[in-house]
């Protein structure tokens, strides 16, 4: 459970209740929130991989390189950003229906490679050309994908690995095509919660005075159980919390 961030409160004003439940902070940094992002885009490269090879595309595994010259992440990422929308319009034009799944990996050099999945059926010799033709490295690899049960281990060896401090701001750790496809949202009682996100004591007192004058029970979303109290890095006021807690039979 990420502890970085605040919490989340869904209201279901007609049950006369409100969910609980720790938000995600959603940082590469966190190691609880880099664990669950890290699934959650091995499945979607699994269940990718899988559509397009269930239409009867090529899927294919690959690596492109940085050059040779450059020397670190920054510098490598920054060539690759204007690099990519040029090799990107070369593989379109090899395959217009083009999707992909593109994951970055600091090398042990300092150094960013490129890894994606792919359905643009190209050569590995036509990869290696096209790559270098634009900046990057002369060395590219192609591994064809016949089975998506592979995917988990070519992508889950990158995905969350650390990337160290020279990261430009708002890098992308995970890139996709448009129409790669995405883990179905669930279809439970929590869509049709009405959610607050609250950051401090301060919040959750005004949430305590709401729920105690509108008879609603904080419920705590992992045990079920009545919400009971919660440290956000100060301290709720004592009478306030002593008003909800004499309401739900707390105290």
């Amino acid at each position: 459970m990420c502890m970085n961030s605040g919490l989340l409160i869904g209201f279901d004003y007609d049950a006369k209740r409100a969910i609980v439940a720790r938000a995600n902070c959603d940082q590469w940094t966190c190691k609880e929130c880099s664990a669950r992002m890290a699934s959650r885009w091995i499945l979607r490269a699994g269940m990718g991989t899988r559509a397009l090879l269930g239409q009867g595309d090529t899927v294919d595994f690959v690596t492109i390189t940085s050059h040779e010259k450059l020397k670190t992440f920054a510098d490598t990422e920054r060539v690759w950003r204007s690099a990519w929308s040029t090799l990107y319009a070369a593989l379109k034009r090899k395959k217009k229906a083009l999707q992909f799944f593109t994951v970055p990996e600091k090398h042990k050099d300092g150094r960013m490679h490129v890894h994606s999945l792919w359905n643009a059926n190209v050569s590995q010799t036509w990869l290696k050309n096209n790559a270098r033709k634009r900046g990057l490295g002369y060395q590219a690899k192609v591994i064809h994908v016949t089975d998506a049960s592979r995917v988990a281990s070519y992508v889950g060896k990158y995905v969350g690995k650390d990337l160290g401090a020279d990261v430009p701001k708002g890098f992308r750790r995970v890139r996709t095509s448009q129409n790669w496809i995405d883990i179905p949202a669930p279809n439970n009682g929590l869509m049709g919660l009405t959610w607050e996100y609250v950051t401090s004591n301060g919040a959750l007192e005004i949430i305590y005075l709401e729920c105690h004058a509108k008879s609603i029970a904080l419920i705590d979303y992992e045990t079920g159980e009545i919400w009971d109290d919660i440290d956000l890095g100060t301290t709720v006021s004592s009478q306030v919390s002593k008003i909800y807690k004499e309401g739900r039979g707390l105290s």
